[in-house]
Formats: C-alpha cells, sequence, structure tokens
C-alpha cells in the first residue's frame, strides 16, 4: 500500500528542502561567528595581566629661577698680624692654625725686659725734667715782679724766660720719650686686632723677626665669601642683597647673600667677580672649589617627582596615563629642587604619571593605577 503510494517526485523535493534549511542554519551561523568571536576577545582582553603602578599628578610651582656658577671659598677680610719690634726674639707663642681667638686675646709675646728699663730711664728723664720746669717757671716769675719794679734789666729778664722756655720743652721733649717707651713695651705683647680665627703663622719661639714681618694672618669675624665668575650674559640681573646657594663637596648645602657685583669685565675670560658672602661662621676651609647657584627671581613650573623619569636610549621618558594604559611620553626638563623637577615639555598640569612601576613599562602596557601620590608641589 505503502509502496503503491510512493512518488520519486515527492523525495526530491523532500531532499531540496532539507538542502535549503542546511544553506540557512550555515549561513546563519557564518553572521552570528564575528560576534562570538569578538566577545569572546572582549572577555580574553579584560582577563588579560595588568601592571599594577602608583601614579602622581603633575602640579605647578612657583620655583626660583637661578644661575649656576662655581668659584671659592675665600676669607671674607684677613687682617695681617707684623712685628712691631726690632732686635728682640719671641719668648711665647700661644696659638697655632685654626685656632679661634677674641679680640685683645694675646697671641705672642717678645723679650720685653730691655724695653721695660728703657721706659724707667724716660720716665725718670721726665721727672727730672718737670722738676726743672717748675724750677724755671718760679725764676720767671720772681723775675716778672722785678722787671715791674724795674731793678731788673731787659736782657736778664729775656734770658730767664727763654730758660723757662727750654724747661717746658725739655719737659714735652720727655714726656714723649715716656709714651715712646710705652709703645714699644706694648708692642712686645701681639694681640688679636678683631674676633675670627688663624690662617697662618708664621713666628717661632726665640725667632727675631724684624719690624714689619708678617707673623699672623687672621680671619676676621670668621667670615668667609664664595668667589665667582659670571658671564657678561648674566650681569643685569645679578644685584647686592640676592640670595645664593652653595654646595659643598662634602654633600652639605650653605647660603649666603651677593655682596658686591665687580663693574667690569676680566680683560681675558669676559667674566664679572661676584662675592657671596656665607651665612654665618660656616667650617669650611679656605680655597675650597665649589659650585651653587645665585636666585634671581620666581617662575612657574610643572613639576613631577623625578622618580616618575624613565631613561631609555639616552633620552628622558615619562608613561602618562591614558585609559588605564601606559602612554611613553618624551619630556624635557628644566630645573631641580630636591626630589622635584620641572618639566619643560611633554606633559602639562594635571596629567597622571607612572610614578613607581615606570622603570618596567613599555607604551601601550594596560594598567591597574593605586591610588595618586601628590607632587609635593602647590
Amino acid at each position: 500500500m505503502l509502496l503503491s503510494n510512493y512518488d520519486p517526485q515527492d523525495e526530491c523535493k523532500c531532499k531540496y528542502l532539507i538542502l535549503n534549511i542546511i544553506v540557512v542554519i550555515g549561513l546563519l551561523l557564518m553572521t552570528a561567528a564575528p560576534f562570538v568571536f569578538a566577545a569572546d576577545a572582549d572577555k580574553d582582553e579584560d582577563k588579560a595581566p595588568r601592571t599594577q603602578v602608583t601614579t602622581a599628578i603633575a602640579k605647578t610651582a612657583d620655583w626660583t629661577v637661578s644661575i649656576p656658577a662655581q668659584g671659592e671659598v675665600l676669607p671674607w677680610e684677613v687682617a695681617i698680624i707684623s712685628a712691631k719690634t726690632n732686635g728682640i726674639s719671641a719668648t711665647e707663642i700661644n696659638v697655632v692654625e685654626g685656632d679661634s681667638v677674641r679680640k685683645g686675646q694675646v697671641l705672642a709675646r717678645f723679650d720685653d725686659r730691655l724695653l721695660r728699663a728703657e721706659l724707667a730711664q724716660a720716665k725718670a728723664n721726665l721727672a727730672l725734667a718737670e722738676s726743672n720746669l717748675q724750677l724755671a717757671n718760679s725764676n720767671l716769675k720772681r723775675f716778672e715782679q722785678l722787671k715791674i719794679k724795674q731793678t731788673l734789666s731787659e736782657q736778664e729778664f729775656e734770658q730767664v724766660s727763654t730758660q723757662a722756655a727750654t724747661a717746658t720743652a725739655t719737659r714735652d721733649q720727655a714726656a714723649a720719650a715716656v709714651s715712646l717707651a710705652q709703645i714699644k713695651l706694648t708692642d712686645a705683647t701681639v694681640v688679636a686686632p678683631d674676633d675670627g680665627k688663624i690662617l697662618e703663622r708664621n713666628i717661632e719661639s726665640g725667632k727675631v723677626p724684624a719690624a714689619g714681618e708678617a707673623l699672623f694672618r687672621l680671619l676676621r669675624q670668621h667670615k668667609l665669601e664664595w668667589v665667582v665668575q659670571i658671564d657678561s650674559a648674566d650681569l643685569d640681573r645679578v644685584k647686592p642683597a640676592m640670595q645664593a646657594q652653595i654646595n659643598l663637596p662634602n654633600n652639605k648645602t650653605l647660603n649666603g647673600k651677593i655682596r658686591s657685583v665687580s663693574p667690569q669685565l676680566s680683560s681675558s675670560s669676559r667674566l664679572a667677580k661676584v662675592r657671596v658672602i656665607l651665612d654665618g661662621a660656616p667650617d669650611v676651609a679656605v680655597n675650597t672649589y665649589a659650585d651653587g647657584k645665585i636666585m634671581v627671581g620666581n617662575a612657574q613650573a610643572i613639576i613631577l617627582p623625578a622618580d616618575t623619569l624613565v631613561i631609555k636610549d639616552g633620552k628622558t621618558w615619562i608613561f602618562r596615563v591614558k585609559n588605564n594604559a601606559a602612554e611613553q611620553v618624551l619630556v624635557t626638563l628644566g630645573r631641580r629642587m630636591g626630589q622635584e623637577i620641572e618639566i619643560l615639555s611633554g606633559i602639562k598640569t594635571g596629567d597622571q604619571v607612572v610614578l613607581e612601576g615606570a622603570g618596567f613599562l613599555n607604551d601601550g602596557d594596560k594598567l591597574a593605577v593605586k591610588a595618586a601620590k601628590a607632587s609635593g608641589a602647590k
């Protein structure tokens, strides 16, 4: 019965229908595949590992503009203490190089026995001269009375008057001799003319220096100055009383104030000399060479912590955070103050940059950002 109703045309139609259904399903699968693959890719990207970093925000600060300089640390003023005696030997030397002294402190003594004897003799001569003057004045008064009574000739009166004048001159001469002997005796004791530090000693016990020979060099008031040479192009910007900062070889920093600016340039180097008085009484060896800077004003600066910098291929880079990814940016550096550095180009105020972990990044790396750290600027 079934076989008798079998129609070959129906079988062909059925096969054709099944084939069409398969084609439609295939087309639907091909159309949906990109969306499925894209969703899978997004899921894979979300699951990709991210580098954990700490960031900092670029800030604007009012920073000092400075001129770099180099020079020597020299004495502010030196007092040359010379021998004022001649022909006598030193008996006592009380100081050496590096000693701090006070004004009036005894530095050295010389053999003053002969000078004391000369002073005693001068005082005796003065006493004799004063006695003779007193006698001459008494005679003059007595002869004046006789002259009034006209019992004395003019010649006799002039003689007595001349004797009184001579006695006065002799007394003055003796007084001057006492003063001179006293000065010589005083000069036999060498004292400090001011507070300060002994820079040099050129006298030993027993030495007989000539008058005027230098015995000591004294750094007055312990003051030092930093003497630098600046370019003529910077001369107009540097004025007295401006602040300066000096960096010593032992990594210490000193502050100072400009004392003077030379009004002329060196004929050989075309540089101008600037003297900077150092604050306080710093314990620095004279002739120490140091670099530093002169503060000439203020200017706005975009700043970041120095730890954000990455050196690659001889260039300086910063990784800026953009869409949770690292963007490698070439920057130009300016001034530096402590751990902060000025960015002249490549970064603007408010940019978020990688701080900790920057050295391990490449351009485009995905980031897991921790809380941002302020750069310490205003």
